[in-house]
């Protein structure tokens, strides 16, 4: 049906409506995938594109997909969220498998989200052309959260380098803005490049380490991956040791 309008379902947010061009068209760009959520006129709730049937990527249909009505009092009006629907991973109805599974037992929390930024459902995982908000504002302590230590250390010697330089050299404070915002804006950036590449390395050692038992492979990245609310702390507690020794750095010579 080529006029029918599609919602979709982003994160928390319902977005659209798009005709089935641009439907397409998201497809095509990694913005909707076979676990997002979607709804048009005569569908009376939400459903994942994967359980549409049939799909409306792979065929124009005379009508909506049927699907078993659930109370709702005026199935023909759009919602303005789902937040039942979006309140949990939009997988939990197809059980994860091969990569997928793997990418999910490393990430833990926030998976879903992952799971759009890096177009796992495409089959060719990358992060090109995606911002991290979290990165941005809060660079070394969501690396320490989210397990990358060894980028951590990294991002802290280059923090401490050009601290002390700035000190060192009594460079003006419009200068030292602008550094701290190229910092923040290259974490940014690259931070869900930087970890689609922590995970894949984890999955990487992880498979070394457990050869061909799925269940002791599930249970190494689970291990390894998720967050590390200990991690959180400590980063803290590195930048504020970092701004205190600043303040007794001498500013000129």
């Amino acid at each position: 049906m080529q006029d029918a309008q599609w919602y979709y379902a982003n994160s928390s947010q319902r977005e659209g409506p798009v005709d089935l061009a641009g439907l397409r068209q998201l497809q095509a760009e990694g913005r909707v995938g076979a676990a997002t959520l979607l709804w048009c006129e005569g569908m009376p709730t939400w459903r994942p594109l994967a359980e549409l049937d049939p799909p409306p990527q792979t065929a124009d249909v005379a009508a909506p997909a049927v699907v078993v009505d659930r109370g709702i009092d005026d199935p023909y009006r759009a919602p303005d969220t789902a937040p039942a629907l979006l309140a949990g991973p939009t997988q939990d109805s197809q059980p994860l498998e091969g990569d997928m599974a793997l990418y999910a037992a490393v990430v833990g929390r926030n998976f879903a989200v992952y799971r759009r930024r890096w177009r796992l459902d495409q089959g060719v995982p990358h992060a090109s052309g995606t911002w991290h908000w979290p990165a941005f504002l809060f660079g070394l302590p969501w690396m320490m959260y989210r397990r990358m230590y060894r980028v951590a250390m990294l991002w802290v010697a280059v923090l401490v380098a050009s601290s002390v330089a700035e000190a060192l050299l009594d460079v003006p404070q419009a200068f030292s803005s602008i550094s701290s915002l190229a910092l923040g804006v290259t974490a940014g950036v690259f931070a869900n490049h930087w970890y689609l590449r922590h995970c894949q390395r984890q999955i990487a050692q992880a498979r070394a380490l457990t050869g061909s038992d799925p269940a002791a492979l599930q249970q190494e990245l689970a291990r390894r991956g998720d967050v590390s609310w200990l991690g959180l702390v400590l980063s803290l507690a590195a930048v504020l040791a970092l701004l205190v020794g600043l303040a007794f750095l001498p500013t000129s010579y």
